[in-house]
């Protein structure tokens, strides 16, 4: 495992197929678990298996979390601390009901336990593993399942960050989300292709910061979204990690995005395409701010604020830039767009992107500046409000 950019070629990526938990998605509960609309799975399977043939396709290799998972749990401790994890992240009070639910992901094949775990577990099927029945077994019609399905598993950039030759886990913000990354972390401590590959220096970390809002631009220095899911307390904290007590960045700097559901997350409005060209929304550009966190005096982080997006790139990096904007030439269009991921893009080489298709003036304005793009098809994966950069987490990247 290495990753010191967000653009050199990629050679492996990791990636999770969606399975049941979107068909346990409801309108009664979408808003807590961060949906918009329900994705018909069988269509969401179909591409999602041709987005990861594009991938191998441009060169990369494709490994499958849930796939990972089921090959640890051969071990029956790793099998039970992975089992314990999720039910302690539950709301499962009675302690004849845990056990139930402990004992019955224990003995079933390790493959269906990861679905379960990832699917959700609902209470109809818990109540008939039980003699003695208790209040939350009766009443499904409530919320009717003892382990909560996670719809957002097929984002996996979210799970954590790669960064040189280690992982960085993520700590969500949301309470539907939180137990998404026990699963890398399991992996990353217990899987042989992983035994090689340590967790950075940054835990515990204060709840709050994603994936999706942090980028590799090169060995030294990280850009982090201070979004809707990413906030202060938590970049800082990743700050003074990395660039005093074990410092292995230069710098990491900070674009502040508005605090909207549209903007979640930085690589819903940003992403690195090529050495020097960046994918932009331009609906956001004067409400952006830039930051540079440094090595201060004391052994502390340095705070400096940075020009616009572009002056402040240009500065932090040493070279001119361009912004290619997203969208049409008009604010409908673009903001139209960006809804349906228009600059949520995964690079697989310098200039060379995966895109949605569906997205085509701004596929037009990326081709106009001689960027490579790969369309994939994404109407049902992109009703969960994210496109290939979130789909997508890089294992190993050639250096540039």
């Amino acid at each position: 495992m290495y990753v010191t950019s967000e653009i050199g070629p990629l050679k492996k990526v990791l990636l999770h197929r969606p399975g049941m938990e979107l068909e346990h998605l409801v309108p009664a509960y979408m808003d807590d678990l961060l949906f918009d609309e329900i994705p018909w799975l069988a269509r969401a399977r179909d591409e999602h298996d041709k987005f990861a043939q594009a991938l191998t396709g441009a060169g990369a290799e494709v490994y499958y979390i849930e796939k990972l998972v089921a090959d640890i749990m051969e071990d029956p401790q790793v099998k039970s601390q992975l089992i314990k994890e999720h039910l302690d992240l539950s709301n499962i009070a009675d302690p004849d009901t845990r056990g139930a639910v402990d004992e019955y992901l224990m003995k079933i094949p390790h493959g269906e336990t990861v679905s379960l775990l990832s699917g959700g577990l609902a209470k109809r099927k818990v109540r008939d593993l039980k003699d003695n029945l208790s209040l939350s077994d009766l009443t499904p019609v409530g919320f009717p399942f003892y382990l909560p399905p996670l719809p957002n598993m097929y984002f996996m950039r979210d799970h954590g960050i790669t960064l040189q030759d280690g992982i960085i886990i993520s700590s969500m913000f949301s309470e539907a989300r939180q137990r998404e990354p026990l699963f890398l972390k399991a992996v990353i401590q217990h899987h042989r292709e992983f035994e090689n590959v340590k967790i950075q220096p940054t835990e515990p970390m204060p709840r709050g910061i994603e994936g999706g809002d942090v980028m590799v631009l090169t060995k030294d220095t990280v850009l982090v979204g201070l979004s809707q899911r990413t906030t202060e307390q938590a970049i800082e904290t990743l700050a003074q990690r990395l660039l005093v007590e074990h410092p292995i960045l230069k710098q990491v700097l900070v674009l502040q995005i508005p605090i909207r559901r549209a903007y979640m997350h930085l690589d819903t409005v940003f992403t690195m395409v090529d050495h020097d060209k960046f994918l932009f929304f331009p609906g956001i550009r004067d409400v952006v701010y830039m930051y540079r966190l440094t090595r201060g005096k004391g052994n502390r982080v340095h705070a400096e604020q940075l020009g616009n997006l572009k002056e402040g790139l240009e500065q932090a990096l040493g070279h001119s830039v361009q912004l290619i904007h997203s969208g049409g030439a008009t604010s409908y269009e673009a903001s139209r767009e960006q809804w349906n991921d228009s600059a949520n893009t995964v690079a697989v080489a310098p200039g060379k992107i995966v895109v949605y298709n569906r997205n085509q003036l701004t596929n037009t304005a990326l081709r106009k500046a001689g960027i490579e793009i790969i369309e994939v098809e994404g109407s049902e994966l992109v009703r969960g409000r994210g496109g290939p950069h979130c789909m997508t987490m890089p294992l190993e990247r050639e250096e540039i």
